[in-house]
């Protein structure tokens, strides 16, 4: 039977993935594997290799992950799986990664660094989160086709208002006036979708709500349980 590495470098797309399955399951010994093989595989299968990180255990990975996202020349899908893996293995550990992350010049980029600031970050970037979801919600005009069943995944207003929304300082706190009203101002440039998620998730902040100092915030647990679904769980 061929060993782990070399299931991880087989050209057959199936062998390669049972590989992946079995690094994760083998703890740091598959870990290292997992590391060494981004040697040596196809740029296409990147991606792949980094985003099983995110599952994986040992000591190696969050460095290698965080080497990927300082590295120049890498991929816009692979730099995003690894802001995801990150964001999973490390928990609020990662949280100034994500922070930098926010900074990117890609957009898709941020949008992953949202999630994974909502899914698993401290409050440290809600400064410069509060700056892009005021970027986003001056876009043109609501987004067209948002369905709710994949907001988490589609929508950038929804990642940044789990994330700022689950680390406000209470009713009548200045985060908390300050995001309300953000979010009123621009009510129209939200999608109709988005607009029902945010009704339900956080009822008190709707255009017909009570005064911005007298909101209360929304749960936080429910909000970061939602934003964690699906792109949070197990690759395989």
């Amino acid at each position: 039977m061929a060993s782990l590495g070399e299931r991880l470098r087989h050209r057959k797309a199936e062998v390669f993935e049972d590989g992946l399955r079995e690094a994760v399951m083998e703890g740091p010994v598959g870990e290292a594997e997992l590391v060494s093989a981004l040697a040596d595989v196809p740029r296409s299968r990147h991606v792949s290799v980094v985003a099983v990180l995110g599952d994986a255990q040992g000591v190696e990975g969050p460095q290698v992950l965080r080497r990927i996202l300082a590295a120049d020349g890498m991929s816009r899908d692979t730099r995003c799986a690894a802001v995801l893996a990150l964001a999973k293995r490390c928990g609020p550990q990662a949280s100034a990664d994500l922070v930098q992350a926010l900074s990117s010049t890609d957009a898709t980029v941020k949008n992953y660094a949202m999630v994974g600031l909502a899914g698993a970050g401290d409050d440290q970037g809600w400064e410069q989160a509060f700056v892009r979801l005021k970027q986003i919600l001056r876009r043109p005009g609501p987004p067209p086709g948002l369905n709710p069943r994949y907001l988490s995944v589609q929508s950038p207003v929804a990642a940044a208002v789990c994330y700022l929304a689950g680390h406000l300082d209470g009713a009548g706190g200045e985060r908390s006036v300050r995001l309300v009203g953000e979010l009123r101002d621009h009510w129209d440039r939200l999608g109709a979708a988005e607009q029902e998620w945010l009704t339900d998730m956080w009822p008190g902040c709707v255009l017909e709500g009570p005064p911005a100092g007298e909101v209360l915030p929304p749960d936080s647990g429910r909000l970061q349980a939602w934003i964690r679904v699906p792109l949070f769980g197990p690759v395989h």
